[in-house]
């Protein structure tokens, strides 16, 4: 569920839920922003393309790790990928 509450500063502040529970906020100084900031997120998720906005703090070690795991690699394409992840 999504809203917009009017601050006592005269700003919007829109929230929502995501699938986890977690609650995501912003503020804007019009309700019409406030408006398409809700919209754009809501559609998002509609469509698929939505992306947590905690999902950017994972450490790129940490997600190489998991993601090289899965792959399948060419001896040289590790090796390359190896050095390109301790830059």
């Amino acid at each position: 569920m999504a809203s917009i509450t009017k601050r006592p500063d005269g700003t919007y502040r829109p929230r929502y839920r995501d699938e986890n529970g977690k609650e995501h906020a912003s503020h804007f100084k019009r309700k019409v922003d406030a408006q398409r900031w809700l919209d754009e997120v809501t559609a998002s998720k509609v469509t698929g393309d939505y992306v947590d906005p905690a999902a950017g703090k994972v450490p790129f070690r940490v997600w190489f790790k998991a993601w090289s795991g899965r792959q399948v690699w060419e001896r040289g394409t590790t090796l390359a990928a190896q050095q390109a992840q301790i830059r």
